[in-house]
């Protein structure tokens, strides 16, 4: 495990003119670690840049580092090269500048990007009423971007140079015994509605009409927008893989991302109503019943996830309250979301 290191805006300032190409001297200006996300450490910096002309401009970056320990099995270098291979495809997602995978430098693996100021991410706030407005329109466009990646051509984004491949017979088999597995690695209890859930899915892995490649977590709090209700930029692209596209739509319509209030998937819309945007994106129809095994998948994953946080929360130094969060609430919501999909509430 690397060791715990303090980053400073001397010690970013120095890596950063000695790192990236044309930056021969890097002032950091401000830095501010910011209260985002449960599996990666996040800062924005301001910095004055210099070329080797002497030029000087103003950048404002984001750096992500991974913490000791994560509930989120992923490494930065998928996370970065999915940005990369995505970026320029239509669906808006911000600018990739460096990549550190050697943990030692930096107290853990890092990567830096454009920071897009001046937008919101939270979920949360678009529950309040004053944003009901908006709703609609970031619904549309969230699923619209969904369908989007769906449809575009994974044989151009050289995604074989850094994910594991996958076919579109054996993708959803790939998928479901990863997360079963880190499920069983993770858990200290029995979770009988869990192993149903398993049980169900190994008996009935479904092939796949195509292969796309999948954000992995692609739901609201995952996009930047602005006042106007307008996406500006699809984030957290950690868990992207290649495989089936109706797994980012499953996903996205978990009962557990509907706040507890009503229908509306992701806090947006019903469930419907987002199924024909993604059609609208993919030009392509839904496959019903391959949905609703990715829907049970789902639950599986996300089970898998939040058993993997209880696990951090009690074992590591990683002691950050949206761990218990997770490991309290939303295990027992992800237990009923289970109960639901297999018709048995």
């Amino acid at each position: 495990m690397p060791r715990m290191l303090e980053l400073t805006p001397h010690l970013i300032g120095d890596y950063l003119a000695a790192e990236v190409d044309g930056w021969r001297k890097v002032s950091v200006i401000r830095m501010d670690r910011l209260p985002l996300g449960a599996s990666r450490e996040t800062y924005r910096i301001d910095a004055e840049v210099s070329d080797a002309s002497g030029a000087t401009r103003n950048e404002k970056l984001i750096l992500r580092r991974d913490p000791p320990a994560s509930h989120v099995d992923s490494d930065r270098l998928t996370e970065f090269e999915s940005y990369r291979a995505i970026y320029g495809r239509g669906i808006p997602v911000p600018r990739m500048i460096h990549l550190e995978t050697d943990p030692e430098r930096l107290g853990g693996a890092v990567s830096i990007a454009e920071d897009l100021r001046g937008f919101h991410n939270s979920e949360y706030q678009l529950q309040q009423p004053a944003w009901a407005k908006f709703r609609p329109a970031l619904a549309q466009q969230m699923w619209t971007y969904m369908g989007k990646l769906a449809a575009i051509d994974t044989a151009g984004l050289g995604l074989e140079k850094f994910m594991p491949p996958a076919t579109v017979k054996n993708a959803s088999r790939l998928q479901f015994e990863q997360w079963r597995d880190k499920f069983r690695r993770d858990s200290d209890t029995c979770d009988p509605i869990l192993d149903a859930v398993i049980r169900e899915l190994q008996r009935t892995c479904p092939a796949s009409a195509k292969l796309s490649m999948v954000h992995g977590d692609f739901r609201a709090g995952n996009f930047l927008y602005d006042d106007a209700g307008v996406i500006r930029a699809i984030l957290d692209w950690e868990m992207a893989h290649i495989g089936d596209p109706h797994e980012d739509l499953a996903w996205s319509l978990s009962r557990v991302f509907s706040f507890g209030k009503d229908d509306r998937r992701s806090g947006l819309a019903l469930k419907e109503e987002a199924i024909s945007w993604w059609e609208e994106g993919a030009g392509f129809k839904v496959d019903r019943a391959t949905l609703r095994w990715y829907e049970l998948f789902t639950d599986l994953k996300a089970q898998a996830l939040w058993t993997s946080a209880v696990k951090v929360w009690k074992t590591s130094e990683n002691r950050d309250v949206i761990l218990a969060y997770a490991s309290w609430w939303l295990q027992n919501a992800q237990n009923k979301a289970m109960l639901e999909t297999m018709g048995r509430l």
